[in-house]
């Protein structure tokens, strides 16, 4: 099979940039960006080191941009051991992850003894399993033997720890940093004032650490003014709120900034094979593609692991169901007989078993959720599998686990393997790709796009190509918006006196960029759509260290014709199950109103490819399993009948919205609807099922006659309002009744056909909105038939036409 990123080779890898042009030449003094050029190996640590060790002694914030495994951290750790052994410095080294401060500890220590290495989270660690500890006292009271190591140690050259530590970030639960912390701190601002040391500041992985620069943590840096000679701060995945981190860091080094790139050039030698495998079953865990490649690992005695996206999955990837009857081939049954390989890498306080570290052993199976970066995985020919999460099709749910952060947590998963290898990630199908966005040639924007439909979900969504280097853009459009949104009350405030009072100021953009930024670019950079993005990027030779060699997919959910309704059940209560699993506080789809679930319903069926005993559904059949889907979730009965469901939903859905529109008082744009026409047709509907309601006569007993025609009345009304026109509308755009799901659609085109519309759609409503029983009388001496009805009942009804609005709205 001939790939389409042949088509691609020398295209030049995207990532985040950062120029001199991101930072306002009136406040900071920027010199230009040297780039960097890999040698042969794809390594720039001997040109880092030496350019580094030539600016040591000029004040900056030095940025290095460099690519994942080109060597950046040697040669900055080359550069520390310099500023070691002077002693005038002291180096602090700022990580995100306690696995990334055991690295720098183990590599600092090749050069420097480890005596004048300080790790500040493995003493705090000993101090809270008992090592050097007394009673408890209030907080702020510090025994002096207590804080005798702490002492000491402020004097050690090479302190390591984590960015928050740094910061004075205290966690969200804690309103103060422990006393052993902010003693600490207290100590080593002390020791180099009175000694008149240096400060040299590493902040490595920058990205991972934004959530930490908030206003009142950066405060805290403040306490450093004045002693911090260097700032380096390093990442192979920029993002834009990391420019907001540059330009507070950098007034610590008097504004000045110094930026060193290198070019992210790939080196087939040092390229693992990239295999994308597509996958439908919503069992993951029982994928036949992910079920055969684990087999074929253990069976040939290769090394792999398996990075995956949430906990719930790790475990049914380990954990076999000693209770289930199924045949079908799981992920644990395979590992059974590895179970004493398999090393828990995921937190769970109630696991004696899991809370693992990554171990880098051949013969130790890591299966988890903590490696997605800050690990190096060097064994020769491992195979890394990845598990992506399906789409929940749910605008406002995040079901992404530990890749929420999008591209650039892809890039350092892809990055764990740093030799040569295989790497296999399982993805949902994506999104198309629209063709007018992509920026290539003809050519080459043909093939990505024939690519995409080839393997895109079976529905009409598309996401658009997006430019990692114009989201800066995209931030700016973004917060002009919200400040025209708040223009008139900003006027307001501006004119009224508010001396005294609570301060109200809206975020500045720096602030709007740190906090919600990141979260709005990865909603909207290829649609927030993981496996669009991947598959652009393996096409287009994108990630540096892998290349695309195989495309698998699974593109068809497999039915079984005899055990349909038990099928479609099944799949339906694994989509349920998954949506309740997203959050630990509460059951998410439990929560969903009616409407919102005929909506998941509604997407989750516009994406569904099925096979039934291995044959394509036909559309009567695909009608079908929507209507079971609709009845399991809408109907009180357990068992499914055709003709009686159809007649039940389709009886349901059409006076539900009936009654609802009627409800409000106006259709308002904001409503929370799929369609806003709809809502006003079926309230004209209303009218004329009031209308019918209005001609009824009483028997006695709550028992009424209603004519079997239409009355000339209500055939006025009708064309009146113009029904007729708004009937073709529900035909060519409602979900349910523009399809052939019920008899609707084909009942009113040949009443149109013979002319009898009027009759045909009175009838409906009868049927519809009454339970009617035909009847007979006498009049004038000829028999006449009538409907007998009881009165209108929309009791108990499931709003499915929109979401519910509050009381006082309604």
């Amino acid at each position: 099979m001939i790939l389409p990123n042949i088509y691609f080779e020398g295209t030049p890898i995207e990532f985040k940039e950062i120029n001199p042009k991101d930072f306002d030449n009136n406040f900071y003094k920027v010199k230009p960006k040297e780039v960097l050029e890999p040698n042969e190996k794809g390594y720039i640590s001997d040109d880092l080191s030496a350019r580094l060790k030539t600016d040591l002694d000029n004040q900056n914030t030095t940025i290095i941009n460099a690519g994942v495994g080109q060597g950046k951290t040697r040669a900055i750790i080359e550069v520390l051991t310099k500023y070691a052994s002077n002693p005038n410095y002291i180096i602090i080294i700022a990580v995100p992850y306690k696995s990334l401060i055991e690295q720098y500890v183990k590599d600092c220590s090749k050069y420097i003894s480890k005596d004048e290495i300080f790790n500040l989270s493995k003493y705090e660690s000993s101090i809270q399993k008992g090592v050097n500890k007394t009673k408890k006292e209030s907080w702020g009271y510090t025994n002096d033997v207590d804080m005798l190591p702490i002492t000491t140690r402020v004097r050690s050259k090479i302190h390591v720890m984590t960015i928050n530590a740094l910061i004075g970030n205290p966690g969200d639960d804690n309103l103060f940093t422990s006393k052993v912390r902010s003693n600490y701190f207290k100590l080593l601002k002390n020791y180099c004032e009175s000694t008149d040391k240096k400060v040299i500041w590493l902040m490595d992985e920058i990205h991972d650490s934004i959530h930490n620069f908030k206003e009142q943590f950066v405060f805290n840096l403040w306490n450093f003014q004045g002693l911090v000679h260097k700032a380096y701060i390093i990442s192979a995945t920029f993002n834009e709120a990391s420019k907001e981190v540059i330009k507070y860091v950098s007034e610590f080094t008097d504004k000045n900034i110094f930026i060193i790139e290198s070019k992210r050039l790939p080196k087939p030698s040092r390229q693992s094979n990239l295999h994308l495998n597509f996958y439908v079953d919503q069992k993951l865990y029982q994928d036949s593609n992910l079920v055969s490649l684990v087999s074929s690992l253990v069976k040939e005695k290769k090394p792999f692991d398996i990075l995956v996206y949430s906990k719930t999955l790790v475990e049914k990837l380990i954990n076999t169901n000693k209770t289930s009857n199924s045949k079908i081939k799981k992920v644990s049954d395979v590992l059974k007989n590895q179970i004493h390989q398999v090393n828990r890498c995921y937190s769970d306080a109630f696991n004696r078993k899991a809370n693992k570290k990554y171990i880098d052993s051949k013969t130790v199976i890591n299966i988890g959720t903590n490696f997605s970066t800050g690990v190096n995985i060097e064994q020769e020919k491992h195979t890394l599998i990845i598990l992506f999460p399906k789409d929940l099709s749910v605008d406002y749910v995040n079901n992404k686990g530990v890749f929420t952060n999008g591209s650039n947590v892809i890039v350092q998963a892809l990055a764990r393997q740093r030799t040569n290898g295989d790497i296999h990630i399982f993805i949902p199908n994506p999104n198309g790709l629209s063709l007018e966005s992509l920026p290539y040639t003809e050519i080459q924007n043909r093939e990505m796009y024939e690519c995409f439909e080839t393997y895109k979900r079976g529905s009409d969504k598309y996401s658009n190509y997006s430019s990692i280097n114009s989201q800066s853009k995209l931030l700016e459009s973004a917060y002009e918006k919200l400040i025209d949104d708040v223009s008139y009350a900003e006027e307001k405030l501006r004119i009224t006196n508010r001396a005294g009072l609570n301060r109200l100021l809206y975020p500045a953009k720096e602030i709007f960029i740190l906090n919600q930024g990141e979260k709005y670019i990865t909603k909207e950079f290829f649609g927030g759509n993981l496996s669009a993005y991947i598959l652009w990027a393996s096409i287009g030779n994108q990630f540096l260290n892998c290349k695309l060699k195989s495309i698998k997919a699974s593109t068809k959910l497999n039915f079984d014709k005899e055990n349909l309704f038990d099928d479609v059940k099944s799949f339906l209560n694994f989509e349920l199950e998954e949506l309740n699993n997203t959050f630990e506080e509460f059951n998410l789809y439990d929560s969903f109103s009616a409407y919102e679930k005929l909506e998941f319903i509604e997407k989750l069926t516009g994406q569904m490819l099925v096979n039934l005993d291995s044959k394509k559904a036909t559309q009567a059949e695909m009608n079908k399993i929507l209507l079971m889907i609709l009845s399991a979730v809408f109907s009180k009965s357990n068992d499914f009948v055709l003709r009686e469901a159809k007649v039940e939903m389709y009886k349901l859905y059409l006076k539900s919205c009936l009654f609802y529109s009627n409800n409000l008082h106006e259709v308002n744009e904001n409503l929370k609807t799929r369609d806003l026409t709809s809502v006003k047709v079926f309230k004209k509907w209303y009218q004329l099922i009031e209308l019918i309601d209005k001609s009824k006569i009483e028997k006695g007993n709550g028992v009424f006659r209603l004519p079997i025609t239409p009355s000339d009345k209500f055939e006025t009304e009708f064309y009146k309002i113009d029904f007729k026109e708004n009937l073709d509308y529900l035909l060519n755009n409602d979900f349910l009744l523009g399809t052939d799901v019920f008899q609707f659609k084909n009942t009113i085109i040949t009443a149109i056909k013979n002319k009898t519309l009027v009759d045909t759609f009175y009838k409906i409503c009868i049927k519809v909105c009454y339970l009617p029983k035909t009847k007979q009388t006498s009049k004038d001496g000829k028999k006449v038939n009538y409907y007998e009805v009881a009165s209108l009942n929309f009791k108990n009804l499931p709003n499915l036409l929109y979401k519910p609005l509050p009381e006082v709205i309604l």
